[in-house]
């Protein structure tokens, strides 16, 4: 855990350092459109004739209302300076042109027409703006604000005489203006730099808690795991000591069992060969067994054919359809038939129609008008098989009569 923080607070710094070195290339960066390199000479000469009107204003003290009303209005309208949107020449112009006619034309002019220089690079446009005439004498590269402001876009070591000149003005507390927009860029930028490890910073943290917490959760869940593993092992060895002391409880009452047995065996053994030689005397009994009487088969038939057989026969009685039983006989060729009326359905058929149902198989006693109740069967007929078919001859056909 303890690496994988480091690499978080590892990871924080190489890429604070990265965006870091990325912010000094694009300020760097000297490849400026005609449109950017506008912008950029005219937030430069909005800014630089500001510290030129300063350091006049401070060092000169027969300054005119006029000249201090105009300075004034003028570093007002440049709170809203910026190098995005600019203060256009045109506008300083209007502002200055009055009262600071000589600053405009000794300054902002030629700084101005640095719009067409080329190569467009920052280091050659601070060069030529240095190289203005009055640059020197308006003591434009002794104030703070201006090395601040080159600095910015070219960072440089300040010189020991900038370093005193700026000792001297805190001790004799000047009177401070403005904060000038690019200072507080600077201060932006800053802010940008110490944000971005601020913020991995807090998140690394925020992850190594929610780690931690974690870790400490399943370390408590594993204890507690461990502790309640130890009880049920305990409670297991205790039934198993108490199952123990049962079973060789129950081993020595099996023993006493035992003993008790082979005791009362050992007394058991002269009666038994007593009796076992009185048995050999007696006589043997003989065991006669009884004849086994085998009920027929038997099988059942439903309305026979024209020329007299049973076409199908089943094993047991079927509603709407039976009417005769068949006693199969030991030799499996010939069987007595009667009358066997399962349903009052067939019974009805039979008697309405006994010409197709009765007598291709069975001869009457007395006519079926005479029907009150039940058929009987007063003589058994016989059927042959032939061929799997059950055959009834004319003269074993079965005797029926009519109740």
């Amino acid at each position: 855990m303890k690496i994988i923080y480091k690499l978080i607070l590892i990871g924080s710094i190489v890429t604070n350092t990265i965006y870091s070195q990325n912010s000094i290339e694009e300020n760097d960066d000297s490849r400026f459109s005609q449109k950017e390199w506008n912008n950029l000479v005219n937030y430069l000469n909005a800014e630089i004739t500001a510290i030129a009107i300063t350091n006049q204003v401070e060092n000169n003290e027969s300054i005119s209302s006029g000249e201090k009303e105009d300075y004034q209005v003028f570093l007002e309208s440049l709170e809203n300076n910026e190098q995005e949107n600019p203060k256009s020449f045109v506008e300083i112009t209007k502002q200055l042109k009055d009262n600071w006619g000589v600053t405009l034309k000794n300054i902002s002019q030629p700084i101005d027409s640095l719009k067409r220089y080329e190569p467009r690079i920052i280091d050659s446009l601070f060069a030529e703006i240095e190289n203005i005439k009055s640059y020197k004498t308006l003591k434009i590269g002794e104030s703070k604000d201006y090395a601040d402001l080159k600095s910015f876009y070219i960072p440089i070591s300040k010189s020991i005489d900038l370093v005193k000149k700026e000792i001297k003005q805190e001790v004799s507390q000047p009177v401070v203006v403005r904060e000038s927009n690019f200072q507080r860029k600077k201060n932006s930028s800053l802010f940008k730099y110490l944000i971005i490890p601020a913020l991995l910073f807090f998140i690394s943290t925020i992850v190594f808690f929610i780690k931690w917490k974690k870790q400490n959760k399943k370390y408590s869940d594993l204890k507690i795991r461990k502790e309640n593993d130890y009880k049920e092992r305990e409670s297991d060895i205790k039934n198993l000591k108490i199952d123990n002391n049962s079973l060789r409880n129950e081993n020595a009452n099996l023993k006493n069992d035992l003993k008790q047995i082979k005791q009362e065996k050992a007394l058991k053994k002269p009666e038994e060969r007593k009796i076992i030689k009185e048995e050999t005397k007696s006589p043997a009994i003989e065991l006669v067994a009884e004849p086994v009487i085998k009920e027929p088969k038997v099988l059942y038939a439903g309305k026979p054919t024209t020329d007299g057989k049973f076409i199908p026969v089943s094993s047991s009685p079927l509603y709407g359809q039976t009417i005769y039983k068949l006693y199969v006989k030991e030799d499996g060729l010939s069987a007595d038939f009667e009358i066997e009326l399962v349903d009052q359905f067939i019974t009805r058929e039979v008697t309405n129609a006994p010409d197709e149902y009765l007598y291709r198989v069975c001869n009457q006693e007395n006519s079926n008008k005479e029907f009150s109740r039940e058929i009987t069967t007063t003589k058994r007929g016989l059927a042959v098989l032939i061929n799997d078919e059950w055959l009834v001859k004319e003269e074993n056909k079965a005797t029926i009569k009519f109740q």
